[in-house]
């Protein structure tokens, strides 16, 4: 345990003021109550503690190969001692847990230098995405307009003699016109997504909330693509998006994206965040294509600290080494 005074980890979703330290920290979507009620709703267990110049809203993993506290894009710190203090709170709640380690992000002042002289150790592998593109949107409207590519702009512009409109929706049940979409998607690309129920729960949660909002593209009056994006009071994050592929080249989902950009600037939000995009030094990754769309509206990427382990248990080397030799067999 911490040589300090011990915190009192909490079980039930916080009220506001969580939020309102959070975002005045300049901390993270996933680490407001928003996330965790949606969570919370999903049947996951958690656990929400802070003390002086932090605070962290963890879930306790349970899978066949190991039990973890995950802490998406956190703990959310203001100073390298504050951190220490959020993380040696994390171990003892992990130990009590009977977990073999906490999986976090840190949003903190603190370096990969600091993390490993804590013992942190990098994870095998990102949870959430260490690399995103961001735009500035205190610049003046015409800027950000002038900053996308020639054809988006002329794209929403001309949307309505396209007959594309967009319509942005705060009703879970619009919520199947994105189904629909990532269905799509995920047959095009041969990735497995989440269940619909996984979606359904995000849009019965958080779009009452207006932490996050539904928008739909409709071509001709009919549904072709669709997105959800997560907003909070400075910053906006696209969540989940695509498109109808035969409905392509009325180019809906541009023309959406813009859309979703300009909206948030209008609500008084400061930060449009893309998510995941790939290094600028690899034309090979597999997120090359979807990068070139995002840069094409602008925006700089950003560099996070990534996903990192604290091990708490001596069995953590064991699954740790049991885990690289799976990942070989999977090559």
């Amino acid at each position: 345990m911490s040589q300090h005074s011990p915190i009192a980890w909490s079980t039930e979703v916080p009220g506001t003021s969580w939020d309102d330290d959070l975002f005045a920290r300049g901390g993270h979507f996933l680490q407001s109550t928003h996330w965790a009620a949606f969570n919370r709703q999903l049947g996951r267990h958690l656990f929400f503690g802070r003390g002086p110049g932090w605070q962290c809203f963890a879930i306790l993993e349970r899978s066949n190969k190991a039990t973890r506290l995950y802490c998406p894009y956190g703990p959310v710190a203001e100073s390298i001692e504050s951190y220490q203090h959020a993380t040696e709170e994390l171990k003892a709640l992990a130990q009590h847990q009977g977990a073999l380690f906490v999986r976090m992000e840190p949003w903190a002042p603190v370096t990969k230098a600091d993390l490993r002289r804590l013992r942190h150790r990098p994870a095998l592998r990102e949870i959430q995405p260490s690399l995103v593109l961001q735009q500035d949107l205190t610049k003046p409207r015409d800027r950000l307009l002038k900053e996308m590519s020639k054809n988006n702009r002329q794209r929403y512009r001309n949307a309505a003699r396209a007959g594309v409109r967009i319509e942005a929706s705060h009703d879970p049940a619009d919520v199947d016109a994105l189904l629909m979409v990532v269905h799509e998607v995920a047959a095009h690309n041969h990735i497995v997504q989440h269940p619909d129920d996984y979606f359904r729960t995000m849009a019965r949660v958080l779009l009452p909330r207006d932490a996050a909002t539904l928008y739909i593209a409709y071509h001709h009056d009919e549904p072709v693509s669709a997105a959800i994006v997560f907003d909070s009071p400075t910053t906006r994050h696209v969540g989940h998006s695509g498109s109808m592929h035969a409905h392509r080249y009325a180019h809906p989902g541009a023309i959406m994206r813009a859309t979703m950009l300009l909206d948030a600037q209008d609500r008084g939000q400061k930060i449009f965040d893309s998510l995941g995009v790939a290094p600028p030094d690899e034309p090979d990754h597999p997120w090359a294509g979807l990068t070139r769309f995002k840069l094409s509206f602008g925006g700089e990427r950003r560099y996070y600290l990534g996903t990192w382990e604290l091990p708490v248990s001596p069995l953590y080397h064991a699954y740790r080494s049991v885990y690289l030799a799976y990942s070989a067999t999977r090559r």
